[in-house]
């Protein structure tokens, strides 16, 4: 189901300095909507890893009109029963989005004008420090996330910790 080979060249491509981290952030979400079969695959950056009460778009890939975006910052005084959730389990399994108490808080102003059914966050560690989370998302339909989905980003974002460790040299 899913491609590892691609996501570890990907990886090993930024461990050798032979992509550029915003180059390999965007390869990596649209690698990520091909993999899980979503609309939109996003990563995320806690600004202060030890509070975890913000992150920061890095990279987000929507394969409906195949752009990328970044930059968007998302406070836990805005959508604190989401951020609770991500603090507390790094890893939100939301098929009903606009329907779940934890994501509805962005129905309003995210979910309904953007089309979104269905949502899964898990959490990345970088050296057993938090780093951020892998949102994916889908605007067709509601969308039944599997075990194997989780696990996949799970291990992506294992991936992921390892390259950007080695990338920056520590």
């Amino acid at each position: 189901m899913f491609d590892k080979p691609k996501i570890l060249a990907l990886s090993k491509r930024l461990m050798d300095g032979a992509i550029q981290p915003d180059d390999f952030y965007q390869a990596l979400t649209q690698t990520l909507t091909e993999e899980m079969a979503c609309s939109r695959a996003s990563l995320w950056r806690y600004p202060d890893p030890l509070m975890r009460d913000s992150i920061e778009c890095l990279s987000l890939y929507d394969k409906t009109d195949a752009q990328w975006s970044s930059g968007t910052v998302l406070k836990e005084e805005d959508f604190g029963p989401y951020v609770d959730a991500m603090r507390r389990d790094g890893l939100i399994v939301a098929a009903d989005a606009r329907n779940n108490p934890i994501t509805d808080c962005f129905t309003e102003i995210y979910f309904a004008p953007l089309g979104i059914y269905s949502l899964l966050d898990v959490g990345i560690n970088i050296g057993g420090a938090p780093f951020g989370l892998f949102c994916c998302e889908n605007t067709t339909d509601v969308l039944e996330w599997t075990p194997e989905h989780v696990e996949y980003l799970r291990q992506v974002g294992t991936l992921l910790g390892f390259a950007l460790k080695k990338a920056q040299g520590t």
